[in-house]
């Protein structure tokens, strides 16, 4: 590719939705980095955009075809994957400088997807279609081959709350945006409800004496026949709004916003949310006949009261139903499947919670990269799971997003090695190793952070000369790009909140009140959860109280 003005592309499978939109992603990308130009042309081109039916479907090699290096994939997804890696081992310094990386790559897990927790107003829930989008995309570009995103009951009174419209159309967004990417699109079902759901219908709370399950959101008890069809007409009414995008996964979820402690159906895990599960399973594939079943084991037995063995004892005689069993926990991952075995011997998929350990409120100090902490828990269940979901309250852990989902596409790569591909690819050549430093100290606070330490003083300015540094060397479309923005106002708040007056100075408050337009932050909320996702500015204010 030696124009230094143009590059020419040649796309050797046209008319595929999906194969266009990779060519109008890659254009954007290298445009965005340098002053250059991508166009289409005949034979002649520097670069070939094809599908060949040699490789797996989500595979993609990257070769050379006479003087043009070709991108193949063995689908239109496969090659997106593929110039996706095309795009983070190019180098844009002034000029495009393309990828020296040659080979074929196969994920090696199945299942590599994405839970967008799209509650409580924060990113997920505010971002605008355009922004989404193009956030999917970027994803997309690391493997991620599935979206899971939420309705939100918690928020909402009923179906004739005036934002239940609103929520609904956030929902069909975002499968309309995964299906044009090409990608599967996934919902959570269970027995949490609306928060106006008559109190003679409510769950029995459940016991927690470890703090663990929670007893959150508004469950409702199955057990109650009133309580069990009230469910089932509403998770109806949620399925019948997809019906003319399509669902390809549900995945049912026992606690934190779910579960009951009633006679009928205790213990939950094993009993009252195995059935319900079942009874949403028979009336999910009326409208969806190939719909895949994700049941979670989340917090089982915490206490113990038998439910992983249950689980195992009732899917001996019936798994039919389920497809996948997700396990994952706060910290380590649960022993049972891992010693015992998987309950019906189905496939195993993980949960990482990549966005609240080690932080309050949840990004309000801006980007909270943990890969050492999620290469420690993958090393436990690399050799087992077959990929996984992992739980994003927002675009802060961008980092840790790329770090999971490279695992899943390849079960040895270290998340060193994912962290130097995506530095260079988001900020640029010749500050990775100054990047990885400030990473490492922002992990080590995250630590202090969860055991209610201080960060070392000298270590929080040492990060943010660091980044500073790095800021002046940064070409303008990295310094401007919003993931370097976050990780460098969370060395501005880490240094702050290590000094003497901590977050009240007024560097912090400028720093949270640029990290609230960010996350498109309310700051003034009537939502009594939006706390929880927003910065601690002095100027944010919630009418309704905080839960």
């Amino acid at each position: 590719m030696n124009n230094t003005h143009e590059i020419t592309v040649n796309v050797e499978t046209p008319g595929d939705p999906l194969v266009s939109r990779t060519l109008a992603i890659l254009k954007d990308r290298i445009q965005q980095r340098c002053s250059i130009k991508v166009v289409q042309a005949g034979a002649e081109a520097q670069l070939v955009l094809t599908v060949a039916g040699d490789l797996p479907p989500e595979a993609f090699r990257i070769d050379q075809a006479g003087a043009a290096v070709r991108i193949a994939g063995g689908s239109p997804r496969g090659l997106l994957y593929g110039v996706g890696k095309f795009l983070r081992t190019s180098r844009y310094d002034g000029t495009f400088l393309p990828s020296t990386w040659r080979g074929t790559s196969t994920p090696q897990c199945p299942v590599r997807g994405m839970y967008f927790a799209s509650h409580f107003h924060n990113w997920y829930h505010e971002a605008s279609e355009p922004e989404i989008a193009r956030y999917v995309e970027d994803i997309a570009l690391w493997g991620v081959n599935a979206i899971q995103v939420s309705f939100p009951f918690l928020n909402l009174q009923g179906w004739d709350d005036p934002q239940a419209g609103p929520a609904v159309t956030m929902v069909r967004r975002y499968a309309r945006i995964a299906k044009d990417m090409g990608l599967l699109f996934s919902i959570g079902a269970g027995n949490a409800q609306f928060n106006g759901a008559p109190k003679h219908l409510r769950a029995t709370p459940l016991p927690d004496p470890t703090r663990r399950r929670g007893n959150s959101g508004n469950p409702i008890c199955p057990g109650n026949p009133e309580g069990h069809a009230y469910i089932i007409e509403n998770v109806r009414h949620l399925f019948e709004q997809l019906t003319d995008i399509g669902l390809d996964f549900v995945r049912y979820w026992p606690y934190d916003e779910g579960g009951c402690a009633c006679e009928k159906c205790r213990p939950w895990g094993s009993n009252g949310f195995l059935k319900l599960s079942r009874d949403l399973t028979q009336l999910g594939r009326e409208y969806f006949p190939n719909l895949k079943t994700i049941l979670s084991t989340w917090m089982f037995d915490t206490p113990p009261e038998g439910e992983w063995q249950g689980l195992t004892d009732a899917l001996g005689k019936d798994a039919g139903w389920v497809d996948y069993i997700l396990a994952d926990s706060h910290n380590d991952f649960p022993r049972y499947p891992l010693d015992v075995g998987v309950p019906g011997e189905l496939p195993l998929l993980n949960f990482p919670e990549i966005s609240m350990w080690g932080n309050w409120p949840w990004g309000g100090v801006g980007a909270h990269p943990l890969p050492s902490r999620f290469q420690r828990l993958w090393d436990q269940v690399k050799h087992v799971v077959k990929g996984g979901f992992p739980y994003s309250e927002g675009i802060y852990e961008d980092l840790n997003k790329a770090v999971v989902v490279q695992f899943y596409w390849d079960r040895d790569q270290s998340a060193r090695t994912t962290l130097e591909e995506y530095i260079a690819y988001e900020f640029g050549s010749g500050v990775t190793q100054d990047v990885l430093a400030v990473i490492d100290i922002l992990e080590t606070a995250a630590e202090c952070f969860d055991r209610n330490q201080p960060l070392n003083a000298e270590e929080a300015r040492r990060a943010h000369r660091l980044a500073d540094a790095v800021n002046g060397r940064l070409p303008t479309w990295a310094r401007q790009n919003w993931r370097w923005e976050i990780l460098y106002l969370r060395t501005v708040l880490e240094r702050e909140r290590s000094a003497g007056d901590g977050l009240e100075t007024p560097a912090a408050e400028a720093a949270m009140v640029r990290l609230i337009e960010i996350y498109h932050c309310q700051m003034e909320t009537d939502d009594p959860y939006h706390h929880r996702v927003r910065p601690l500015s002095r100027q944010a204010v919630s009418r309704r109280g905080e839960c």
